[in-house]
């Protein structure tokens, strides 16, 4: 038999839930109490869940739960707890974001699937391999890729692939946003995400304004509706097709879910008649543009790189049907339930139990059970008739269960109460539902259960190396110009012009600079003759095109470079493949926020980690206490990037530097100003047609050396990323020296240092 793609629906309540299977989804995604990437979703109770599986499985639909955000280690130490209850009803299988948690559910679950969200950033093949080889059956990949990238994914990666097709957009790359964390306090990493994105901003650079007065809604994306694409996306091997919306009404759920379903099963059925031509009614598209629209729809980055007719622009105006649109879908699709056909028999005789029979088959098999109830009475006032039984027992309004033939023997001047006859159909019908639920129980306690809660918190890390006792700084530039201001601050070190100096023991040079200007190679000969140790720093985001770029520029003399300062999966895999001689360090963007990440890192060949920006100082004291044994930097100093996304203010605003320079690039100071006049620096990185968007004041734990210090922590990091050459230069000196030296910047923050996220 053909298999088919699945089409997955989600879910924010029983309710949504209930609309999704009625309306023809083949599996379902939901969230739970706990950990979901929708804290503020109305999510499922652990019995709702529990009911949901229950129900879902009834019908033949897979349900999937929500796991997707970064834990810490109290977090972490619950998971087994919460999971081991939905395990055992017969979870089909969990979408993970924290490397920590997937590497716990592996351990201990091994009968459930384990996806990869979006949120892990999965960009290529060499990523999805990584994955694999670890026991990830199915990934999520970036929202961003085109089909031609899905294509080679599925093509070199024997791996189900997941991707969305109908629904919002995020304007940064899933997983690489910290703007509502760093501006609003509220991590989208944590499920919390406030969508600063939807927000007005206006666009500047060195020739002026970017954008027109009305078109300030820079960073909203259309909302994505792909469904005029299903024949490629079919053809393309994509295993299940994905709908946002565990936030949204069962309207919305019922009525996407709905026409996707219809239109898959029409392309299935006619797709080898040599007449048929897949083609989508407007009626379909009107209604689906009403349940639910941020201004308009569009296709999404399957056959788009990014652009202005991706990006709303103007305000938007959310779009929903009208009140008999609406109550059409509630209808046919929420009220208007799915039901399992059953046959019964009943014989009621005097003197005897009541005994009823019923018998249901499907794909699970044949499934009979026969139940004895009370006592059936001589009538003493008014006897029992054939209709007034059968009108009783066919009531099952309250199940997914329906008479499809019911058999009623009935002897003479019987009598049994109301009570009685609804108490013989629910007992029998219960019994129904436990013994087609027992098809997919899982009763086996899972894997080292009870042994894994009390080692949870004693596993010992093998050391790549020992501990060092001396304070040392790792230095990242990612221009030329921050390359020759740290230059002349080590020259001045060696003069003996800077007394109370840094120690630094590592620099991180932007790959970019590599294909870019045949000065660096000098400058970082003679810092490396100085005993510095040089790393390569990458795009924290490395698409196949990225990819190809990078491994021109490492065919070139990297001779002096014994590292690489990695921050994902794709290139995290590929190193270790191909460059088994240089030793990685894991960047911010590979999260460690737990225990179990870490040692995930570790393992896969990562020497050391950055800590989290999301960590405050009570988690940075608390690891270091509870894991001493850590090997981790703390970034110092940096302006944070606040979001890497696939869009360009400048293509948005028709102001692409490849056009108007002929294919020669320009340089231009691109930058967003917010609703309180705030300045967002944007780097445009037109080698791989994308942006980096930073915070508008630097981070800086400069009061915080001595706390950090007290904690144990030795390894300190300096990212520099769009300051200017005098900007780095006086930094560098500013915490050599802090006690003597002017503040080179006027407004800074500590980030969640002091309060972390929730």
């Amino acid at each position: 038999m053909e298999k088919r793609v699945e089409l997955l629906a989600p879910a924010g309540n029983l309710q949504c839930f209930k609309a999704a299977i009625n309306a023809g989804a083949d599996a379902v995604y939901m969230g739970g109490s706990k950990f979901g990437a929708r804290a503020y979703a109305d999510n499922f109770s652990d019995e709702e869940l529990i009911e949901a599986i229950q129900y879902g499985h009834l019908f033949h639909k897979k349900i999937y739960l929500t796991l997707n955000t970064l834990l810490k280690d109290m977090e972490l130490s619950q998971v087994t707890d919460y999971v081991k209850p939905f395990y055992e009803a017969g979870l089909d299988g969990v979408i993970i974001q924290d490397f920590g948690v997937l590497s716990l559910l592996k351990e201990q679950f091994p009968g459930m699937e384990l996806h990869a969200s979006t949120q892990m950033t999965v960009t290529g093949k060499e990523g999805a391999a990584l994955l694999k080889d670890y026991g990830v059956c199915r990934i999520v990949p970036a929202r961003e890729l085109s089909l031609n990238e899905i294509k080679d994914i599925k093509k070199e990666v024997d791996i189900e692939i997941e991707t969305f097709i109908h629904g919002a957009m995020c304007y940064a790359y899933s997983g690489q946003c910290l703007f509502s964390s760093m501006l609003g306090g509220r991590s989208g990493n944590r499920g919390r995400c406030a969508g600063p994105c939807r927000l007005p901003y206006d666009g500047f650079c060195e020739e002026g304004q970017l954008n027109r007065k009305k078109e300030q809604y820079l960073l909203s994306l259309k909302d994505m509706c792909s469904i005029t694409l299903l024949p490629k996306l079919i053809e393309a091997g994509i295993d299940s097709f994905k709908i946002e919306g565990r936030m949204k009404s069962p309207e919305y759920v019922a009525g996407v879910t709905a026409i996707y379903r219809k239109y898959i099963d029409e392309y299935y059925e006619n797709r080898k008649k040599s007449s048929y031509r897949f083609n989508v009614r407007q009626k379909d598209l009107e209604l689906l543009k009403k349940l639910y629209v941020r201004s308009d729809l569009e296709t999404g980055y399957y056959e788009k790189h990014n652009g202005s007719g991706m990006v709303t622009l103007s305000k938007p105006c959310y779009e929903t049907g009208s009140k008999e649109e609406l109550n059409k879908v509630t209808e046919e699709y929420i009220n208007n339930t799915l039901k399992i056909p059953v046959w019964g028999k009943v014989i009621l005789e005097t003197g005897q139990p009541a005994v009823i029979t019923i018998e249901t088959s499907d794909n699970w098999g044949k499934t009979a059970v026969l139940v004895k109830g009370s006592i059936v009475q001589q009538a003493s006032n008014r006897p029992l008739d054939m209709e007034s039984v059968k009108k009783q027992l066919l009531k099952t309004g309250g199940t997914c269960f329906e008479f499809e033939n019911l058999d009623i023997t009935l002897g003479n001047n019987c009598f049994l109460s109301i009570k009685e006859l609804n108490d013989l159909r629910r007992q029998a019908l219960d019994l129904v539902f436990l013994e087609i639920t027992k098809n997919w129980k899982r009763s086996c306690v899972p894997h080292d259960f009870e042994k894994h809660k009390e080692n949870d918190s004693i596993n010992v890390i093998d050391k790549i190396k020992e501990i060092e006792n001396k304070e040392t700084f790792h230095i990242v530039v990612a221009t030329y110009e921050q390359l020759e201001a740290l230059d002349g601050f080590l020259t001045e070190i060696v003069n003996g012009a800077n007394e109370n100096s840094l120690t630094i023991k590592r620099i991180s040079v932007s790959s970019d600079l590599f294909g870019q200007n045949q000065s660096v190679y000098p400058v970082i000969e003679k810092i490396s003759n100085m005993g510095i140790e040089i790393s390569l720093s990458f795009p924290k985001v490395v698409r196949k095109n990225t990819l190809q770029i990078l491994e021109k520029q490492l065919q070139k003399d990297i001779s002096c470079v014994s590292s690489f300062l990695v921050g994902n999966l794709e290139l995290l895999h590929y190193f270790r493949r191909c460059y088994k001689d240089k030793w990685l360090y894991g960047d911010y963007s590979l999260y460690s926020f737990n225990k179990k990440a870490y040692e995930f890192l570790l393992k896969h060949g990562i020497r050391d980690v950055c800590m989290p920006y999301e960590w405050s100082r009570h988690e940075i004291a608390s690891f270091k206490k509870h894991h001493p044994d850590f090997i981790g930097e703390c970034i110092v100093y940096s302006y944070i990037p606040l979001m890497e996304s696939a869009g360009c203010i400048l293509k948005t605003t028709g102001n692409c530097l490849k056009e108007k320079a002929n294919g020669d690039l320009l340089h231009s100071d691109v930058y967003l100003l917010d609703r309180y006049k705030k300045k967002l620096s944007v780097k445009v990185h037109c080698n791989r047609c994308e942006n980096t968007i930073y915070n508008s004041v630097p981070y800086s734990l400069h009061k915080k050396l001595d706390e950090l210090r007290n904690m144990g922590i030795k390894s300190f990091r300096m990212d520099f990323t769009i300051e200017t050459k005098e900007q780095t230069l006086k930094t560098l000196r500013f915490f050599s020296d802090k006690e003597k030296r002017e503040q080179p910047f006027y407004e800074f923050t500590n980030g969640h240092f002091g309060k972390g996220v929730e």
